[in-house]
């Protein structure tokens, strides 16, 4: 239930929407009743207890794959199943994907380098293999230098010129958080590894400058083609004879073939159905990651229970379903609620979902993300009554949101540090390569316990966070209740990836 200041400030703001409703793009949203009652029935109460399941320890961090993830699933499934959703996968409320985990085998590994009469051996503690599918055996091997800008033109290389041979080249380093900077290094990537499995070389190897995980498993969907074989290199010395290698050069490698293992993950799927005869057929998504990092390696406490990453999120999902389920006049487009498995490990759940959507990728005409919504505590500042969207300016969905923020109380802003840079950093990106205007919601981009044990449920401002997802609610309302749909910003160039691919998906 709303408290008596916030009650009088939403029906405030319902008075002076019945009088003068706010015009969407040719399109009327006022609150009626039956919406007010819709946001009213968003509970901290409720929050909480979602939050509180979802982080405990019985589900030790939610890693993927992990018992405590799929007991997570089941949870948000029946949640789904309570709210009346229709069931939107291939089993019930789980779309399921068959993966597998990999795990390199360094028994017998041997990384050297010859170029100049110079000899580096490369010891296996400062690798990190990517996954290997196969045993890796070269002596002598041609090696191939080349830069990142290099590999991500694809006019510059044939297959001709490298298969079968050694590329070792750089990891670019970011530098900054510089939106321009992270944009620019992603696409570079992107392009690289599009670039290198087409020539198909015999492995890269790939220098970096700065640290890396050492926990080399990974998830492989098989029914992807595999990429180029990949070991990272973190290694001062190795770093200092790169600038001196020379055309010539050659490495031995040897490595095993990975430890694989087959695995079923589930993004959770429900779908409210629309009331307009025409737009029932668009879909908005409302969607979350229900994973975690698991168990983490020190401490007396390690379980990273993530409970504002991502069980915030997820609560908030379930929470805005069962909210609008509830109404007696449905939104006129479709909402499906998404929870995704595996976006620690790479945004896996929502890229697997980008392949094989349970809805037309064509006629999805927006993914709203949810991310961190319940801590507060922000190093830049309390987030009381503030939430920021990724990307504010690439569409206009971020001026949709920020309307609803006036109606409910909650000022939607634009965080000039981290609106741009945290654009590429959770599940909406997946959707917006494929051009679906997509952004994350967020309240805190940082906070004390960030990816640590003490995220926990006990943490969240839930009273905030019941505010938070009002204003969530009645965006979803407008997007979904206004005839034209959101449009990505053809003034701003750091959209225009994402609009040339939604002129590819419409076929303009």
């Amino acid at each position: 239930m709303l408290n008596t200041t916030s009650r009088g400030r939403a029906i405030a703001a319902a008075f002076v929407l019945f009088l003068a409703p706010i015009v969407l793009g040719g399109a009327e949203f006022a609150v009626t009743p039956d919406v007010q009652a819709a946001l009213d029935r968003i509970s901290a109460d409720s929050l909480r207890g979602h939050v509180s399941f979802l982080a405990s320890d019985l589900l030790e961090g939610r890693n993927t794959p992990s018992a405590g993830l799929d007991i997570a699933a089941e949870y948000i499934a029946a949640q789904f199943r309570r709210a009346g959703l229709d069931p939107g996968g291939d089993d019930g409320y789980f779309e399921t994907a068959r993966f597998i985990t990999v795990k390199p085998n360094l028994e017998r590994f041997e990384l050297a380098l010859e170029s100049g009469g110079h000899r580096v051996v490369v010891e296996k503690d400062k690798v990190t293999p990517g996954h290997m599918l196969a045993s890796i055996e070269l002596a002598g091997a041609p090696l191939i230098k080349a830069s990142a800008q290099d590999l991500a033109d694809a006019s510059k290389w044939t297959p001709q010129q490298v298969r079968g041979k050694v590329i070792l080249t750089e990891f670019p380093a970011f530098g900054s958080f510089a939106p321009e900077v992270i944009q620019k290094v992603q696409d570079m990537m992107r392009e690289s590894r599009a670039n290198l499995a087409k020539l198909q070389p015999a492995a890269v190897i790939m220098v970096m400058r700065g640290g890396f995980g050492r926990d080399a498993s990974a998830l492989v969907d098989p029914g992807e083609p595999a990429g180029a074989p990949t070991i990272r290199v973190n290694d001062p010395e190795f770093r200092k004879f790169y600038e001196t290698i020379q055309p010539g050069a050659t490495v031995t490698l040897r490595i095993a073939a990975s430890a694989q293992e087959p695995v079923t993950l589930r993004n959770v799927v429900g779908i409210l159905r629309g009331s307009d005869p025409a737009l029932k057929n668009t879909y908005v998504l409302v969607s979350a990651h229900y994973d975690h990092i698991g168990i983490c390696s020190t401490g007396s406490d390690r379980i990273c229970n993530g409970a504002n990453d991502d069980a915030s999120g997820a609560a908030s999902v379930m929470e805005l379903a069962s909210a609008l389920a509830k109404m007696r006049d449905r939104p006129k487009r479709s909402l499906v609620f998404i929870a995704y498995f595996g976006e620690e490990k790479g945004l896996v759940g929502s890229r697997y979902y980008g392949r094989h959507p349970v809805v037309p990728i064509a006629q999805t005409v927006a993914d709203i993300n949810l991310e961190q919504l319940g801590r507060t505590d922000d190093p830049s500042g309390s987030q009381v009554g503030h939430v920021s969207i990724t990307g504010f300016d690439y569409s206009d969905i971020g001026a949709t949101f920020a309307q609803a923020g006036q109606l409910t109380g909650i000022a939607l802003t634009m965080d000039e540090k981290r609106s741009d840079s945290y654009f590429a950093r959770s599940d909406n990106q997946a959707l917006a390569d494929l051009g679906v205007p997509a952004h994350t919601l967020v309240a805190a981009y940082d906070y004390p316990d960030y990816h640590r044990p003490g995220d926990e449920w006990q943490k969240l401002d839930y009273a905030n966070m019941e505010k938070v997802d009002r204003m969530i609610a009645a965006g979803l309302l407008m997007i979904a209740g206004n005839p034209e749909p959101p449009k990505w910003n053809e003034a701003n160039p750091k959209a225009e990836r994402y609009l040339k691919a939604w002129k590819q998906r419409m076929g303009n």
